[in-house]
């Protein structure tokens, strides 16, 4: 799994707390940019779906799926300060059967979503850090 970590007022809430996935997890608006904005270059995935840690697509292509994950990283209430909070976001390959029995993993299809993704970020001006995951 990959990730990456940033900060930023850009994808901030305008829905209340209490619409939120949980108390201070926040992603929704990250999820949505990023869905548009990854079709924009040719990466389609699905809309965002809700998670209890933060929102969750789905880019799936014949037999490959990998799942992008967003969420904030920070405490409740936090995301209607106005100020920048820290945001993360993960790009896991699953393998599908055929790709378990053979030993294969969709590794170029991941990393062309994670280049797209920091790519996209840094077109807005935002710094991204990779986190060991």
């Amino acid at each position: 799994m990959w990730r990456i970590e940033f900060s930023s007022v850009k994808f901030l809430p305008f829905l209340p707390e209490e619409a939120q996935a949980n108390p201070g997890v926040y992603g929704y608006e990250l999820a949505h940019w990023l869905c548009a904005s990854l079709a924009k270059t040719g990466l389609v995935t699905t809309y965002p779906l809700g998670e209890d840690w933060g929102w969750l697509l789905e880019f799936l292509d014949d037999d490959l799926e990998i799942m992008v994950g967003c969420s904030s990283v920070c405490g409740e209430d936090e995301g209607y300060e106005g100020k920048p909070i820290d945001w993360s976001i993960f790009v896991e390959p699953r393998r599908s059967m055929k790709q378990k029995i053979f030993g294969t993993a969709p590794v170029a299809a991941a990393e062309r979503l994670q280049e797209a993704i920091k790519s996209l970020l840094a077109a807005e001006g935002i710094e991204v850090r990779d986190v060991e995951a």
